[in-house]
């Protein structure tokens, strides 16, 4: 198979309309030329992706022990956003019951007598009127990229982002303080991370003590809770800039993804607002948890994005950070949620000497398929 003929196999529109049996041997092309020998390749399975009507057969694979997605290329895909709170729920974005819809006028605009008073105090970043879809879409607009086409490349990506300088080891279970995961890496830490999972405590200190959320040893390891499973992740840990991690990439042969590969990965190109839909409103009920299976569950490629809101995903630009570090509860609907969305846009800078700290930044591999 002659490299053009396998580029223009791996493009979606085409690679959709592949067989099983085509698609494994295009895959092992791209194994042979684009996958550096020093990666270990340790297992290969196709996968069905589904999200939102949007399917993708495609291969989920391990390198180096990492779990990678590959993403077919798109040559024109139309990314960015322009179209306001077109397609989102109204009476969830105003905040009224739709029972009561009928019982109920809203009003469209604020006149200029109810803003100026306003104007002497708010800060530039609320000056909104979040109570009308008018305001709610100049907001929205303002916070997502611009509409735009771009080329994808076909792509290798990790299919979860790690926090920033670290490596995955495995899991501490703390109810038996078993680990289970990179044994040989994780014993020169044990001793310090069961100091500070199981320290020895007083019997009146015992009665106040709970996980800490993360624990961070600069240089060595990084542990974060996670508390539905009562366990921890367990990360080796290096401190790095922006360039020093993308130059460690590099010679692993990895990279960051852009902004536009970044946006193409997570909603392939689709025109709406969030890659799972238009629901933003999760209440505590089937519904509710039916939408959260898919904000947190792999999207159509595969991939599973943070939806905590408490950190940044990295791009290749340090000027560029995809997702929110939301430091304070934001009052609307659209406030809160509006970080999730697949075109948003942070204005986050990343400084030059500034270190990556893991609590606050989540970095993604691929490896890029282009001649």
């Amino acid at each position: 198979m002659v490299i053009l003929e396998l580029f223009e196999q791996i493009e979606w529109a085409n690679w959709k309309k592949l067989t099983d049996t085509e698609k494994a041997a295009c895959l092992q092309q791209l194994l042979m030329y684009f996958i550096p020998p020093k990666i270990d390749i340790t297992m290969i399975e196709l996968v069905d992706f589904e999200l939102y009507g949007i399917k993708c057969r495609t291969f989920e694979l391990e390198l180096d022990g990492e779990l990678f997605v590959f993403i077919p290329k798109n040559s024109e895909a139309i990314l960015g956003w322009d179209l306001g709170a077109e397609g989102l729920r109204p009476h969830e974005l105003l905040d009224f019951d739709v029972n009561s819809l009928e019982q109920t006028t809203f009003k469209t605009t604020l006149t200029n007598e109810a803003m100026e008073p306003a104007d002497q105090w708010l800060e530039p970043e609320t000056r909104y009127d979040l109570q009308t879809l008018e305001g709610i879409s100049n907001y929205i607009n303002d916070h997502t990229t611009p509409l735009r086409k771009a080329e994808i490349p076909a792509m290798f990506v990790q299919k979860y982002a790690l926090p920033a300088g670290t490596e995955f080891l495995g899991i501490v279970d703390t109810i038996t303080g078993a680990f289970e995961g990179e044994a040989e890496k994780f014993t020169s830490y044990e001793t310090e991370i069961c100091a500070h999972l199981f320290p020895k405590l007083t019997e009146q200190e015992s009665l106040t003590w709970t996980f800490p959320t993360t624990v961070l040893e600069e240089n060595r390891f990084y542990l974060e809770f996670i508390a539905d499973a009562e366990c921890y992740f367990v990360y080796s840990h290096q401190t790095y800039t922006h360039r020093e991690l993308k130059a460690a990439l590099w010679k692993q042969g990895f990279d960051l993804l852009t902004e536009d590969q970044w946006e193409f990965a997570v909603g392939a190109g689709t025109r709406r607002l969030f890659r799972w839909g238009n629901e933003l409103l999760l209440q505590n009920n089937e519904s509710g948890r039916q939408i959260k299976e898919k904000m947190t569950g792999s999207n159509m490629f595969g991939l599973v994005v943070d939806t905590q809101r408490n950190r940044y995903e990295l791009t290749q630009d340090p000027a560029i950070s995809k997702l929110s570090c939301q430091e304070r509860k934001k009052e609307h609907l659209i406030e809160q949620m509006l970080s999730l969305s697949t075109y948003y846009c942070s204005n986050h800078k990343i400084l030059p000497e500034q270190l990556l700290a893991p609590e606050t930044y989540l970095y993604r591999k691929s490896i890029k398929i282009d001649l």
